[in-house]
């Protein structure tokens, strides 16, 4: 009975002695705690409103929480919780959550593995506001079942922003299943972030997809995470979004598993990728350990690197490499815009050292084009201070590429790399490269040396070069100072087509300037290539040519350059073209090469015109080599047909293999204007022709006089006055040389060996104007000539002859009621020879001839005819064997003049009276001696009678029946005959001369008189 009482007694008593029991347990954990029992039995129990921790900030906050126990043999046991809707307040501190007061209810680590309880659990909405140094995160969990067996719920997750070692996040949420069995656990569902960025990374919209097993110790897991996000950007690099699936097995000691990582629309600043993706084995432990492979698809080079590259091709423009360069750069270009990529990539790292390896690498373009690495031990790059490895070989080809492998070997990271590059020749657009096997060895600081020979061949614009080949050797120090080719290396060449000229096989040394034929340092270029004596032979166009220097230096510091003593042979020994320059220097600028010359000389072809003393400007652009300046010009003859002339404004083209020219010629002492010529000859075919325009040459008597110009005229002609203007074609093919003109003057003056000349016109026609040689029948008009006889009005046909020769054909003057003629004859200045000129005078009046030459007081009658042969040399002219002649009939001559008895005295006026009119029958005159000395003269007179108007007497009469012959010598200068002859008809002459006068009557003998029976 006592039994039934007191369990009677303690059921009715149960609920104050659990609440004492609770609140001396609170108590003494020192946790604050509001509760109430609403129920409260042997199977469970129910707390309504319960609170712990700080009223004001209480942990945990639950409208009610129920339990439900079981009694064995050790007592009473949990069986199951259930609660509504509770609320925590947490943090984590040091790792570790906290959830405050609680904290102290909870029971202390047992040591033992950690298992879950077989409790039953129904959670309808437990709440966690949970602080960590990262950031606020609020959870909420619900779920029911056996703990270690059964239990099923949900776990939600929220964040505003949560920041973990220099990373951000934004707008984070996570919905989880929970799933327990057989102990153990499991976790499935999606985790997102608005955001996520980490220094200037950004990836927006990630989302994870989590698939985790937990062991029943939860210290193994197992599990997938898929992976998919929005746009990710960092510096220089964005993607569209990053897809893919990691999978982990392993515990807190070691984790290992693969992942498949695909990043899509891949952007850089070097290019972009449709695809790039990372696939491989990983293992997390005390090293961490990836092996796998990268991808990328859908890969293009960015234009504006792909522009930095192909731009590189036009340093080359204009040379041989050009189309090597433009096709590898084109090949580049073409695999750079589409291409894909495969490699081989391994990671370790461990106590803070890390290495990576490639160690194999595939790259495809679309256009063909293929580039490997592979073999050997890979790249490997080592970190903090592993340094870099390479031990691998690269190959390329395909796709316009140029192909080869370079072997690559290292023994050891921070040792020297030793390689061997084996490119196969490289052709395109006609140029060609070959190369033999490029040996080269690099230090890790960078120190580079290559040794190979290079064999170039191709166009050099719209010329060509073959097999050119040089030994290249070079050092780089791997800062700033490249050298190339510090000692002499042997340059040879099969062919070389330049403008027509094509050079024969040659062989050259080139030495360097300043220690090396290139040199970089500190950005600033420098070295040279200096030749010595050379000599190249070849042919311009189907014409031999050959090239000498004595000498060559070029500098590219400032791109100078200085040939001396260039020599040039153009064309067959009998038709050569010689230029020879003493110096010619120059350099590079913005449109090409320019400089200037000097000593220049030459002979185009077998034109007999010498050029020197030539000097001024030259520059070569755009294929065009120009000249700008002046020089000498003189004939090539042994005997000078004209003397030096000065070239002024002398301009010179050579492009396309043709030769253009223009200037002006000068005499050099007056500087008068001579001609203006242009010039074009074509180098392949060894043709042109120059045209003279001659405006005008004047001369006059004390200024310019034509044998300035030429020495043919030294001697022949003085004091010229008049000038002379035409042009003249020069034509020269290599058969010959052909020149024509056309020259022409008017009322020209001048002195002559054989008298004075005025009035001269004519127009000259030459068919060989350097030889100086014209068409027959030129015709000259001529106001005056005076020999000794003045005649005007005549006509001269010739013709010039080569060798400074005048073929006269014939000439014609009107004299005295008569005519003067000039038999045909050549005339010879080449040399100081003799010669002849024969005048003939047909039906000459004596009286007209008495008034051309005003003899006032005499009066004749008469017609005559006779020849005058002259001889011209060095010492003047004469006449030899003239011979005047009256017609038959005879004639008269008659004083008409005033003289009287006091004139003459008695006797002298008797017999004037009786002779001052005479009837003659015969009459000749004969002339020999020099025009400008002693002539002797011969008349005869042959039957001699008082004419009308003498006086006559006894005596007179007498006599006139006898037939008389007079001989009568004169010794007198030419020019002074007629002066004489007026003077022994008209004694008033030599009475007006005054006393004192030196000039004394001329030497008139009679040789020769009697009275024939």
């Amino acid at each position: 009975m006592l039994v039934p009482v007191a369990l009677g007694t303690l059921w009715v008593a149960r609920r104050p002695i659990a609440e004492g029991f609770i609140d001396r347990e609170l108590t003494e954990a020192g946790v604050p705690a509001r509760y109430g029992i609403s129920d409260f039995g042997l199977a469970g129990q129910r707390l309504t409103n319960v609170m712990l921790g700080d009223p004001a900030n209480p942990d945990l906050v639950a409208d009610w929480v129920e339990t439900r126990t079981g009694i064995g043999l050790s007592g009473p046991y949990l069986v199951g919780v259930r609660a509504g809707h509770v609320r925590l307040r947490g943090r984590l501190v040091d790792g570790r959550v906290s959830l405050g007061a609680i904290d102290r209810l909870l029971p202390a680590p047992s040591g033992k593995p950690f298992a879950l309880p077989a409790l039953d659990v129904d959670v309808a909405d437990a709440r966690m506001r949970l602080e960590t140094p990262q950031g606020l995160v609020g959870l909420k969990l619900s779920g029911s079942g056996v703990l270690n067996d059964g239990f099923r719920g949900s776990l939600a997750a929220v964040s505003d922003a949560l920041a973990i070692g220099g990373c951000a996040a934004s707008r984070l949420t996570a919905a989880v299943r929970l799933r327990v069995d057989g102990d153990k656990p499991s976790i499935a569902g999606p985790v997102r972030a608005a955001r996520i960025g980490c220094g200037t990374a950004q990836v927006s919209g990630v989302a994870t997809t989590v698939d985790l097993g937990l062991s029943a110790a939860l210290d193994r897991w197992r599990g997938t995470a898929r992976l998919a996000t929005g746009a990710a950007r960092a510096p220089g690099v964005a993607s569209g979004g990053v897809r893919g699936t990691i999978a982990f097995d392993g515990s807190a000691a070691a984790t290992g598993g693969t992942l498949d990582l695909t990043a899509a629309g891949v952007q850089a600043q070097a290019g972009r990728a449709a695809q790039l993706q990372l696939a491989g084995a990983y293992r997390l432990d005390a090293e961490t350990r990836f092996d796998g492979n990268v991808r990328a698809s859908g890969a293009a080079v960015a234009p504006a690197v792909v522009g930095r590259v192909t731009a590189l091709s036009a340093s080359g423009a204009g040379t041989p490499v050009a189309p090597l360069a433009e096709a590898a750069t084109r090949a580049l270009a073409a695999a750079a815009r589409d291409f894909g990529g495969d490699g081989a990539v391994a990671f370790r790292l461990r106590s803070g050292k890390g290495l990576a390896v490639v160690s194999r690498l595939a790259i495809a373009a679309r256009s063909g084009g293929r580039i490997t690495v592979s073999g050997g031990s890979g790249v490997t790059v080592g970190w903090p201070a592993g340094g870099v490895r390479i031990d691998t070989v690269v190959a390329m080809r395909g796709g316009g590429l140029p192909e080869g492998r370079i072997s690559l070997a290292q023994p050891r990271a921070g040792a020297a790399i030793h390689g061997v590059a084996r490119m196969a020749p490289y052709t395109a657009g006609g140029a060609r490269l070959a190369l033999t096997p490029m040996t080269f060895g690099a230090t890790p600081g960078g120190a580079t040396a290559i040794r190979t020979t290079a064999t170039l061949s191709g166009r050099v614009g719209d010329d060509r070069v073959d097999d050119l080949s040089l030994p290249v050797t070079a050092t780089w120090d791997g800062r700033a100072r490249l050298v190339v080719n510090p000692a002499c290396a042997p340059l040879a060449l099969r062919r070389l087509a330049v403008s027509g000229l094509v050079l024969a096989p040659t062989r050259l040394t080139l030495c360097p300037v300043d220690g090396a034929l290139v040199r970089v340092e500190q950005g600033r270029i420098g070295g040279g290539i200096r030749v010595a004596e050379a000599t190249l032979s070849g042919r311009l166009g189907t014409t031999p040519i050959a090239l000498t220097t004595t000498g060559a230096t070029l500098r590219l510091a400032d791109r100078g350059f200085v040939v001396d003593g260039v020599g040039a042979r153009i064309g067959m020994p009998d038709r050569q073209t010689r230029l020879d320059f003493a110096r010619v220097e120059g350099r590079a600028n913005a449109n090409g090469l320019g400089g200037r010359f000097a000593g220049g000389a030459g002979q185009i072809a077998n034109v007999p015109l010498l050029l020197g003393g030539a000097e001024g400007d030259w520059a070569l652009a755009g294929g065009v080599l120009s000249l700008t300046g002046a020089m000498g010009v003189s004939d090539a003859a042994t005997a000078a047909r004209f003397k030096p002339l000065a070239a002024r404004t002398v301009t010179l083209a050579l492009a396309n293999g043709t030769i253009t020219a223009a200037g002006t010629l000068v005499e050099p002492i007056s500087n008068t204007r001579v001609a203006d010529v242009t010039l074009r000859h074509d180098l392949g075919a060894g043709a042109g022709r120059a045209d003279l325009a001659v405006a005008g040459i004047a001369f006059a008597k004390g200024a310019l006089q034509p044998d300035a110009l030429t020495p043919l005229t030294y001697g022949v002609i003085a004091d010229v006055n008049g000038s002379v203007s035409g042009e003249g074609h020069i034509a020269w093919t290599p058969a010959g040389v052909t020149s024509t003109g056309v020259f022409r003057t008017a009322g020209t003056d001048l002195a002559a060996a054989f008298g004075p000349v005025s009035g001269i016109a004519t127009e000259i026609r030459f068919t060989d104007l350097l030889n100086l040689q014209s068409a027959p029948g030129q015709v000259a008009t001529i106001a005056t000539l005076n020999p000794g006889i003045p005649v005007s009005d005549g006509t001269i046909r010739y013709q010039t002859l080569p060798g400074a020769r005048v073929q006269v054909e014939g000439g014609r003057w009107p004299f005295a009621g008569g005519a003067l003629t000039l038999d045909p004859t050549l005339l010879d200045f080449s040399a100081p020879k003799e010669r002849r000129m024969t005048f003939h005078i047909a039906n000459m009046a004596a009286d007209q001839f008495l008034q051309q030459f005003d003899f006032k007081n005499l009066n004749a009658t008469g017609v005559f005819d006779g020849v005058l042969p002259m001889i011209f040399d060095d010492t003047g002219g004469r006449i030899e064997g003239g011979d005047l002649k009256v017609r038959p009939g005879g004639g008269t001559i008659a004083y008409v003049g005033d003289l009287s008895q006091k004139d003459l005295g008695l006797w002298s006026n008797i017999a004037f009276q009786a002779l001052k009119s005479l009837r003659y029958r015969s009459l000749s005159v004969g002339m020999n001696g020099p025009l400008a000395g002693e002539m002797v003269t011969d008349v005869r007179f042959a039957g001699v009678s008082q004419g009308a108007g003498a006086k006559s007497n006894f005596l007179i009469r007498r006599l006139q029946k006898l037939p008389f012959v007079f001989n009568i010598r004169i010794a007198a200068p030419f020019r002074g005959l007629l002066d004489s002859a007026q003077s022994f008809y008209d004694p008033k002459r030599l009475l007006r001369r005054p006393p004192a006068s030196p000039v004394l009557p001329p030497d008139i003998q009679s040789t020769e008189s009697r009275i024939v029976p």
